[in-house]
Protein backbone atom coordinates (compact mmCIF):
# COMPACT_ATOMS: atom_id res chain seq x y z
CA UNK A 1 0.00 0.00 0.00
CA UNK A 2 1.43 2.96 -1.71
CA UNK A 3 1.11 6.34 0.69
CA UNK A 4 -2.09 7.74 -0.82
CA UNK A 5 -3.52 4.59 -0.37
CA UNK A 6 -2.57 4.42 3.15
CA UNK A 7 -3.95 7.96 3.28
CA UNK A 8 -7.06 7.73 1.21
CA UNK A 9 -7.81 4.67 3.74
CA UNK A 10 -7.38 6.32 7.10
CA UNK A 11 -9.41 9.26 5.85
CA UNK A 12 -12.39 6.83 5.07
CA UNK A 13 -12.10 5.69 8.51
CA UNK A 14 -11.37 8.67 10.18
CA UNK A 15 -15.08 10.15 8.44
CA UNK A 16 -16.81 6.75 9.54
CA UNK A 17 -15.88 7.43 12.99
CA UNK A 18 -16.57 11.11 13.01
CA UNK A 19 -20.29 9.89 11.75
CA UNK A 20 -20.50 7.74 14.83
CA UNK A 21 -19.29 10.30 17.32
CA UNK A 22 -21.90 12.84 15.71
CA UNK A 23 -24.62 10.25 16.01
CA UNK A 24 -23.99 9.96 19.57
CA UNK A 25 -23.91 13.14 20.53
CA UNK A 26 -27.25 13.53 18.02
CA UNK A 27 -29.19 10.87 19.71
CA UNK A 28 -28.85 12.11 23.25
CA UNK A 29 -29.64 15.79 21.89
CA UNK A 30 -32.93 15.03 19.58
CA UNK A 31 -34.04 12.93 23.16
CA UNK A 32 -33.21 16.24 25.11
CA UNK A 33 -30.93 14.94 27.93
CA UNK A 34 -27.20 14.42 28.65
CA UNK A 35 -25.37 11.53 27.13
CA UNK A 36 -25.43 8.28 29.14
CA UNK A 37 -22.42 6.57 30.99
CA UNK A 38 -22.00 3.98 27.77
CA UNK A 39 -22.72 6.44 24.98
CA UNK A 40 -19.93 9.05 27.41
CA UNK A 41 -17.65 6.29 27.09
CA UNK A 42 -18.20 5.55 23.68
CA UNK A 43 -17.95 9.57 22.47
CA UNK A 44 -14.70 9.48 24.48
CA UNK A 45 -13.24 5.91 22.45
CA UNK A 46 -14.10 7.47 19.46
CA UNK A 47 -12.53 11.04 20.28
CA UNK A 48 -9.31 8.93 20.90
CA UNK A 49 -9.51 7.71 17.79
CA UNK A 50 -9.91 10.38 15.63
CA UNK A 51 -7.32 12.28 17.42
CA UNK A 52 -4.56 9.33 16.45
CA UNK A 53 -5.80 8.78 12.96
CA UNK A 54 -5.24 12.79 12.81
CA UNK A 55 -1.99 12.62 14.43
CA UNK A 56 -1.27 9.83 11.63
CA UNK A 57 -2.14 11.56 8.74
CA UNK A 58 -0.08 14.57 9.98
CA UNK A 59 2.98 12.54 9.32
CA UNK A 60 2.06 10.73 6.24
CA UNK A 61 1.77 14.19 4.52
CA UNK A 62 4.69 15.55 5.82
CA UNK A 63 6.25 12.46 4.67
CA UNK A 64 4.48 12.67 1.28
CA UNK A 65 5.71 16.34 0.81
CA UNK A 66 9.29 15.27 1.30
CA UNK A 67 8.98 13.01 -1.11
CA UNK A 68 7.19 14.67 -3.51
CA UNK A 69 9.67 18.13 -2.96
CA UNK A 70 12.77 15.46 -3.73
CA UNK A 71 10.88 13.83 -7.04
CA UNK A 72 10.56 10.83 -5.38
CA UNK A 73 7.41 8.92 -6.15
CA UNK A 74 5.41 7.95 -3.06
CA UNK A 75 4.48 4.48 -4.94
CA UNK A 76 8.00 3.72 -5.88
CA UNK A 77 9.49 3.59 -8.99
CA UNK A 78 11.79 6.08 -10.95
CA UNK A 79 11.67 9.34 -9.20
CA UNK A 80 13.09 11.05 -12.57
CA UNK A 81 9.88 9.70 -14.81
CA UNK A 82 7.92 10.83 -11.75
CA UNK A 83 9.06 14.56 -11.72
CA UNK A 84 8.92 14.39 -15.47
CA UNK A 85 5.31 13.03 -15.79
CA UNK A 86 4.22 15.82 -12.44
CA UNK A 87 5.92 19.12 -14.72
CA UNK A 88 3.96 17.61 -17.71
CA UNK A 89 0.60 18.18 -15.62
CA UNK A 90 2.15 21.63 -13.85
CA UNK A 91 3.09 22.88 -17.77
CA UNK A 92 0.85 21.52 -19.61
CA UNK A 93 4.20 20.12 -21.82
CA UNK A 94 7.88 20.03 -20.95
CA UNK A 95 8.70 17.80 -17.88
CA UNK A 96 10.29 19.83 -15.35
CA UNK A 97 13.14 18.42 -12.91
CA UNK A 98 11.64 18.89 -9.32
CA UNK A 99 9.18 20.60 -7.71
CA UNK A 100 9.88 23.83 -5.53
CA UNK A 101 8.50 23.84 -2.12
CA UNK A 102 5.47 25.75 -0.83
CA UNK A 103 5.80 29.28 -1.93
CA UNK A 104 4.81 31.39 1.96
CA UNK A 105 1.29 32.43 2.06
CA UNK A 106 0.58 35.94 0.23
CA UNK A 107 -2.80 36.24 2.06
CA UNK A 108 -4.68 35.04 5.22
CA UNK A 109 -6.95 32.34 3.47
CA UNK A 110 -5.10 31.89 0.65
CA UNK A 111 -5.15 28.10 0.14
CA UNK A 112 -8.62 27.40 1.39
CA UNK A 113 -9.58 30.37 -1.49
CA UNK A 114 -7.41 27.80 -3.61
CA UNK A 115 -8.86 25.12 -3.15
CA UNK A 116 -12.67 26.67 -4.00
CA UNK A 117 -10.85 28.30 -7.28
CA UNK A 118 -9.76 24.58 -7.64
CA UNK A 119 -13.40 23.66 -7.95
CA UNK A 120 -14.85 26.22 -9.80
CA UNK A 121 -12.21 25.25 -12.60
CA UNK A 122 -13.60 22.19 -12.50
CA UNK A 123 -16.91 22.83 -13.51
CA UNK A 124 -15.77 25.44 -16.10
CA UNK A 125 -13.01 23.21 -17.80
CA UNK A 126 -14.90 20.32 -17.39
CA UNK A 127 -11.76 18.39 -15.45
CA UNK A 128 -11.69 18.13 -11.87
CA UNK A 129 -9.93 20.06 -8.82
CA UNK A 130 -6.91 17.69 -8.43
CA UNK A 131 -5.97 18.60 -12.27
CA UNK A 132 -6.91 22.14 -12.27
CA UNK A 133 -4.39 22.11 -8.41
CA UNK A 134 -1.43 20.62 -9.91
CA UNK A 135 -1.75 22.36 -13.24
CA UNK A 136 -1.96 25.96 -12.13
CA UNK A 137 0.07 25.56 -8.20
CA UNK A 138 1.75 22.15 -8.52
CA UNK A 139 5.27 23.89 -8.93
CA UNK A 140 4.72 26.38 -6.28
CA UNK A 141 2.31 24.40 -3.77
CA UNK A 142 2.29 20.68 -4.18
CA UNK A 143 1.25 20.70 -0.40
CA UNK A 144 -1.87 22.07 -1.51
CA UNK A 145 -1.75 19.45 -4.70
CA UNK A 146 -1.45 16.31 -2.47
CA UNK A 147 -4.18 17.77 0.62
CA UNK A 148 -6.45 17.98 -2.49
CA UNK A 149 -5.17 14.16 -3.89
CA UNK A 150 -5.68 13.05 -0.38
CA UNK A 151 -8.98 13.96 0.53
CA UNK A 152 -10.27 13.14 -2.94
CA UNK A 153 -12.28 16.67 -3.04
CA UNK A 154 -15.54 16.16 -6.07
CA UNK A 155 -15.91 18.59 -8.52
CA UNK A 156 -19.19 20.10 -8.90
CA UNK A 157 -22.40 19.00 -9.72
CA UNK A 158 -25.55 18.41 -9.72
CA UNK A 159 -25.72 15.33 -7.90
CA UNK A 160 -26.78 15.11 -4.08
CA UNK A 161 -23.36 14.81 -2.25
CA UNK A 162 -21.41 16.17 -5.05
CA UNK A 163 -20.99 19.95 -3.57
CA UNK A 164 -21.44 20.70 -0.23
CA UNK A 165 -19.42 20.68 3.47
CA UNK A 166 -16.37 18.54 2.54
CA UNK A 167 -14.14 21.60 1.58
CA UNK A 168 -14.75 22.40 5.36
CA UNK A 169 -12.83 19.08 6.50
CA UNK A 170 -10.15 18.97 3.42
CA UNK A 171 -7.19 20.54 6.42
CA UNK A 172 -7.84 22.31 9.37
CA UNK A 173 -4.65 24.28 8.79
CA UNK A 174 -6.42 25.81 4.98
CA UNK A 175 -9.59 26.18 6.76
CA UNK A 176 -8.49 27.77 9.59
CA UNK A 177 -6.21 30.77 7.79
CA UNK A 178 -9.39 31.26 5.70
CA UNK A 179 -11.63 31.61 9.19
CA UNK A 180 -9.18 33.52 11.16
CA UNK A 181 -9.32 36.03 7.90
CA UNK A 182 -13.79 35.74 8.66
CA UNK A 183 -13.70 36.07 11.76
CA UNK A 184 -11.48 39.63 11.66
CA UNK A 185 -14.05 40.95 9.48
CA UNK A 186 -16.96 40.94 11.95
CA UNK A 187 -17.57 42.33 15.18
CA UNK A 188 -19.81 39.38 16.04
CA UNK A 189 -16.23 37.27 16.00
CA UNK A 190 -13.76 39.75 17.62
CA UNK A 191 -15.62 39.65 20.67
CA UNK A 192 -14.99 37.00 22.91
CA UNK A 193 -18.47 35.63 23.47
CA UNK A 194 -19.50 32.76 25.45
CA UNK A 195 -19.33 29.96 23.13
CA UNK A 196 -22.31 27.24 24.61
CA UNK A 197 -23.81 23.78 22.58
CA UNK A 198 -26.70 24.64 20.41
CA UNK A 199 -30.29 23.40 21.20
CA UNK A 200 -29.62 23.33 24.56
CA UNK A 201 -31.50 24.75 27.24
CA UNK A 202 -29.51 27.55 29.35
CA UNK A 203 -30.77 28.89 33.05
CA UNK A 204 -28.84 32.13 33.65
CA UNK A 205 -29.12 34.54 36.48
CA UNK A 206 -30.54 37.98 35.06
CA UNK A 207 -30.54 40.37 38.31
CA UNK A 208 -28.10 40.45 40.64
CA UNK A 209 -28.99 38.51 44.71
CA UNK A 210 -28.76 39.85 47.82
CA UNK A 211 -27.51 38.28 51.24
CA UNK A 212 -28.27 39.52 54.50
CA UNK A 213 -26.67 39.96 58.23
CA UNK A 214 -29.25 37.56 60.37
CA UNK A 215 -29.04 38.14 64.28
CA UNK A 216 -29.83 34.64 66.05
CA UNK A 217 -33.48 33.04 65.67
CA UNK A 218 -34.39 35.67 63.71
CA UNK A 219 -36.11 34.63 60.25
CA UNK A 220 -33.55 35.04 57.06
CA UNK A 221 -35.17 37.93 54.75
CA UNK A 222 -35.64 35.87 50.95
CA UNK A 223 -33.83 36.45 48.43
CA UNK A 224 -35.58 37.76 45.08
CA UNK A 225 -33.51 36.53 41.93
CA UNK A 226 -34.65 37.02 38.31
CA UNK A 227 -33.92 33.78 35.63
CA UNK A 228 -33.98 34.11 32.07
CA UNK A 229 -33.81 30.89 29.60
CA UNK A 230 -31.94 30.82 26.92
CA UNK A 231 -32.14 28.31 24.07
CA UNK A 232 -29.73 28.66 20.93
CA UNK A 233 -31.22 26.04 17.68
CA UNK A 234 -28.95 26.46 14.86
CA UNK A 235 -29.61 28.48 12.24
CA UNK A 236 -27.54 29.73 9.24
CA UNK A 237 -26.28 32.65 7.39
CA UNK A 238 -26.42 32.06 3.72
CA UNK A 239 -25.40 34.00 0.79
CA UNK A 240 -24.43 34.07 -3.32
CA UNK A 241 -21.52 35.82 -4.49
CA UNK A 242 -21.36 36.33 -8.66
CA UNK A 243 -18.00 35.95 -9.90
CA UNK A 244 -17.10 36.52 -13.59
CA UNK A 245 -14.87 33.33 -15.21
CA UNK A 246 -12.44 35.52 -16.02
CA UNK A 247 -11.89 36.33 -12.44
CA UNK A 248 -11.31 32.95 -11.45
CA UNK A 249 -9.12 32.06 -14.49
CA UNK A 250 -6.42 34.71 -13.27
CA UNK A 251 -3.83 33.00 -11.44
CA UNK A 252 -2.65 36.23 -9.92
CA UNK A 253 -2.91 37.07 -6.38
CA UNK A 254 -5.04 40.15 -6.72
CA UNK A 255 -7.43 37.93 -8.44
CA UNK A 256 -7.37 35.14 -5.75
CA UNK A 257 -8.02 38.10 -3.01
CA UNK A 258 -10.86 39.38 -5.05
CA UNK A 259 -12.14 35.38 -4.78
CA UNK A 260 -11.61 34.81 -0.90
CA UNK A 261 -12.68 38.37 -0.21
CA UNK A 262 -16.23 38.04 -1.94
CA UNK A 263 -16.63 34.16 -0.08
CA UNK A 264 -16.29 36.68 3.08
CA UNK A 265 -18.01 39.77 2.36
CA UNK A 266 -20.90 38.22 1.19
CA UNK A 267 -21.67 36.67 5.09
CA UNK A 268 -20.01 39.20 6.94
CA UNK A 269 -22.07 42.14 6.29
CA UNK A 270 -25.14 40.01 7.14
CA UNK A 271 -23.92 38.74 10.40
CA UNK A 272 -23.30 42.15 11.76
CA UNK A 273 -25.81 43.90 10.15
CA UNK A 274 -28.47 41.61 12.41
CA UNK A 275 -25.92 40.71 15.42
CA UNK A 276 -25.44 44.62 15.59
CA UNK A 277 -29.35 46.04 15.73
CA UNK A 278 -32.67 46.22 17.19
CA UNK A 279 -34.20 43.43 14.76
CA UNK A 280 -36.80 41.02 16.27
CA UNK A 281 -36.53 37.53 15.53
CA UNK A 282 -37.82 35.67 12.42
CA UNK A 283 -38.77 32.41 13.26
CA UNK A 284 -37.13 29.71 12.61
CA UNK A 285 -34.67 31.88 10.49
CA UNK A 286 -32.71 35.08 12.31
CA UNK A 287 -32.27 35.30 16.14
CA UNK A 288 -33.05 38.96 17.43
CA UNK A 289 -30.17 41.44 17.34
CA UNK A 290 -28.64 41.92 20.39
CA UNK A 291 -29.94 45.70 20.81
CA UNK A 292 -33.68 44.16 20.49
CA UNK A 293 -35.94 45.56 23.31
CA UNK A 294 -32.58 47.63 24.61
CA UNK A 295 -33.96 51.60 24.36
CA UNK A 296 -31.32 53.68 23.45
CA UNK A 297 -29.51 56.71 25.49
CA UNK A 298 -29.65 59.97 23.88
CA UNK A 299 -26.48 61.53 23.94
CA UNK A 300 -25.71 64.52 26.25
CA UNK A 301 -23.81 66.41 23.66
CA UNK A 302 -20.73 66.11 20.88
CA UNK A 303 -18.28 67.56 22.70
CA UNK A 304 -15.75 65.59 25.12
CA UNK A 305 -17.64 66.05 28.47
CA UNK A 306 -20.86 64.81 26.09
CA UNK A 307 -19.23 61.76 25.70
CA UNK A 308 -17.70 61.21 29.34
CA UNK A 309 -21.32 61.90 30.34
CA UNK A 310 -22.37 58.92 27.75
CA UNK A 311 -20.11 56.94 28.98
CA UNK A 312 -21.46 57.51 32.43
CA UNK A 313 -24.83 56.53 31.34
CA UNK A 314 -23.90 53.56 29.56
CA UNK A 315 -22.33 51.87 32.52
CA UNK A 316 -25.63 52.67 34.44
CA UNK A 317 -27.55 49.67 33.88
CA UNK A 318 -24.33 47.71 34.35
CA UNK A 319 -24.29 48.89 37.95
CA UNK A 320 -27.70 48.71 38.79
CA UNK A 321 -27.40 44.84 38.68
CA UNK A 322 -23.92 44.71 39.48
CA UNK A 323 -22.09 43.30 36.34
CA UNK A 324 -19.69 46.02 35.31
CA UNK A 325 -16.92 44.10 34.98
CA UNK A 326 -15.36 42.92 31.66
CA UNK A 327 -17.28 45.81 29.68
CA UNK A 328 -16.48 46.69 25.74
CA UNK A 329 -17.09 49.03 23.91
CA UNK A 330 -18.57 48.92 20.04
CA UNK A 331 -18.08 51.44 16.98
CA UNK A 332 -17.86 52.07 13.82
CA UNK A 333 -14.31 53.65 12.16
CA UNK A 334 -15.51 56.36 11.28
CA UNK A 335 -16.94 57.53 15.14
CA UNK A 336 -13.93 56.19 16.28
CA UNK A 337 -11.79 58.24 14.29
CA UNK A 338 -14.09 61.83 15.15
CA UNK A 339 -13.42 60.41 18.71
CA UNK A 340 -9.73 60.20 18.29
CA UNK A 341 -9.57 63.76 16.13
CA UNK A 342 -10.78 66.01 19.44
CA UNK A 343 -8.51 67.67 20.70
CA UNK A 344 -8.93 70.24 24.09
CA UNK A 345 -8.27 73.84 24.39
CA UNK A 346 -4.55 73.32 24.66
CA UNK A 347 -4.97 71.26 21.15
CA UNK A 348 -4.20 68.15 22.87
CA UNK A 349 -5.79 65.06 22.20
CA UNK A 350 -8.49 64.00 24.42
CA UNK A 351 -8.90 60.59 23.46
CA UNK A 352 -5.34 59.06 22.44
CA UNK A 353 -5.82 55.57 22.70
CA UNK A 354 -8.90 54.78 20.41
CA UNK A 355 -8.13 54.53 16.55
CA UNK A 356 -10.32 53.03 13.37
CA UNK A 357 -8.94 49.84 13.96
CA UNK A 358 -10.29 50.09 18.19
CA UNK A 359 -8.31 50.33 20.66
CA UNK A 360 -8.88 51.84 24.22
CA UNK A 361 -11.50 54.57 25.10
CA UNK A 362 -11.30 56.03 29.17
CA UNK A 363 -9.92 52.40 30.02
CA UNK A 364 -12.37 50.34 28.34
CA UNK A 365 -11.43 48.41 24.96
CA UNK A 366 -12.78 49.00 21.47
CA UNK A 367 -14.16 46.63 19.03
CA UNK A 368 -14.84 48.65 15.93
CA UNK A 369 -16.75 47.19 12.60
CA UNK A 370 -17.70 48.77 9.03
CA UNK A 371 -21.10 47.32 9.09
CA UNK A 372 -22.20 48.90 12.74
CA UNK A 373 -23.96 52.00 12.66
CA UNK A 374 -22.01 55.53 12.34
CA UNK A 375 -24.36 56.98 15.04
CA UNK A 376 -23.83 54.34 17.60
CA UNK A 377 -21.86 53.79 20.91
CA UNK A 378 -22.50 50.81 22.01
CA UNK A 379 -21.33 49.12 25.49
CA UNK A 380 -21.43 45.66 25.94
CA UNK A 381 -20.24 42.57 28.36
CA UNK A 382 -19.38 39.70 25.57
CA UNK A 383 -19.69 36.93 28.35
CA UNK A 384 -23.29 37.70 29.06
CA UNK A 385 -23.89 37.15 25.34
CA UNK A 386 -24.03 32.91 24.30
CA UNK A 387 -22.98 31.82 21.01
CA UNK A 388 -23.21 28.37 19.38
CA UNK A 389 -20.04 26.81 18.16
CA UNK A 390 -19.01 26.97 15.01
CA UNK A 391 -18.29 24.60 12.38
CA UNK A 392 -17.32 25.99 9.57
CA UNK A 393 -18.13 27.32 6.27
CA UNK A 394 -19.64 25.61 4.06
CA UNK A 395 -19.29 26.62 -0.30
CA UNK A 396 -21.08 25.12 -3.09
CA UNK A 397 -20.65 26.38 -6.67
CA UNK A 398 -22.32 26.43 -9.89
CA UNK A 399 -21.94 27.47 -13.76
CA UNK A 400 -25.57 26.49 -15.11
CA UNK A 401 -27.80 27.77 -12.55
CA UNK A 402 -30.23 30.83 -12.72
CA UNK A 403 -30.00 33.12 -9.90
CA UNK A 404 -31.99 35.93 -8.68
CA UNK A 405 -29.20 38.35 -8.00
CA UNK A 406 -31.50 40.62 -6.09
CA UNK A 407 -31.52 41.49 -2.01
CA UNK A 408 -35.25 40.43 -1.89
CA UNK A 409 -35.68 37.10 -3.61
CA UNK A 410 -39.12 35.80 -4.48
CA UNK A 411 -38.33 32.04 -4.84
CA UNK A 412 -38.89 29.57 -1.80
CA UNK A 413 -39.52 25.64 -2.09
CA UNK A 414 -41.75 25.12 1.25
CA UNK A 415 -44.52 27.18 0.23
CA UNK A 416 -43.77 27.23 -3.62
CA UNK A 417 -42.97 30.86 -5.30
CA UNK A 418 -41.80 31.32 -8.16
CA UNK A 419 -38.35 33.36 -8.87
CA UNK A 420 -38.67 36.68 -10.44
CA UNK A 421 -36.36 38.87 -8.80
CA UNK A 422 -33.74 40.09 -11.64
CA UNK A 423 -33.01 36.57 -13.31
CA UNK A 424 -29.13 35.96 -14.39
CA UNK A 425 -27.97 32.89 -15.88
CA UNK A 426 -24.76 31.99 -14.76
CA UNK A 427 -23.94 29.68 -18.45
CA UNK A 428 -25.14 33.15 -20.49
CA UNK A 429 -23.52 35.56 -18.22
CA UNK A 430 -20.17 33.27 -18.48
CA UNK A 431 -20.35 33.89 -14.22
CA UNK A 432 -19.92 31.51 -11.70
CA UNK A 433 -22.05 31.43 -8.67
CA UNK A 434 -20.38 30.56 -5.09
CA UNK A 435 -22.74 29.76 -2.37
CA UNK A 436 -21.45 30.54 1.24
CA UNK A 437 -23.44 28.94 4.02
CA UNK A 438 -22.08 29.25 7.84
CA UNK A 439 -24.30 28.23 10.84
CA UNK A 440 -25.09 30.47 13.41
CA UNK A 441 -27.00 31.53 16.08
CA UNK A 442 -26.51 33.95 19.21
CA UNK A 443 -28.86 35.31 22.08
CA UNK A 444 -27.95 37.44 25.35
CA UNK A 445 -27.73 35.73 28.80
CA UNK A 446 -29.36 38.80 30.62
CA UNK A 447 -31.14 41.62 29.77
CA UNK A 448 -28.41 43.85 31.10
CA UNK A 449 -25.93 42.49 28.63
CA UNK A 450 -25.65 45.74 26.58
CA UNK A 451 -26.60 49.71 26.39
CA UNK A 452 -25.96 51.96 23.56
CA UNK A 453 -26.27 56.09 22.56
CA UNK A 454 -28.15 56.23 18.95
CA UNK A 455 -27.58 59.43 18.15
CA UNK A 456 -23.53 59.70 18.45
CA UNK A 457 -22.15 62.94 16.72
CA UNK A 458 -18.62 63.13 18.28
CA UNK A 459 -16.56 65.80 17.36
CA UNK A 460 -19.08 67.63 15.25
CA UNK A 461 -18.24 71.24 14.96
CA UNK A 462 -20.69 73.47 16.44
CA UNK A 463 -23.29 75.01 14.22
CA UNK A 464 -22.12 79.30 13.43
Amino acid sequence: MNLQEQIKRLMETRTAKALELEGVQKKAMDEGRTKDESEREAFKGLTADINQIDAELTDLRQLETMQVEKGVPAAGGNPAAAAGARGAIATGGAPAIHMKKDADEKFKGQNYTRIVIAKALARINDTNPLFEAQRRWGETNPTLVNIIKANEVPGGGTGAGEWGSELVAVNNQYTGDFIEFLYGATVYDKLPLREVPANVMIKGQDGAATGYWVGESKAIPATAMDFMNVTLSRRKVAALAVISNELIKDSSPAAEMLVRDALVNASAQRVDLTFLSAAAAVADVSPAGILNGVTPIASAGDDADGLRQDIKALYAPFLTAKNATGLQLVTSPTLAKAIQLMTNALSQTEFPGITTAGGTLLGDPVVTGDNVNPAWLVLLKPSDIYRIGDTGVEVSISREAMIEQNSAPTGATDTPVAASQTMTSMFQSESTAIKVVRPINFGKRRASAVAYVNDAAYGTPPAP
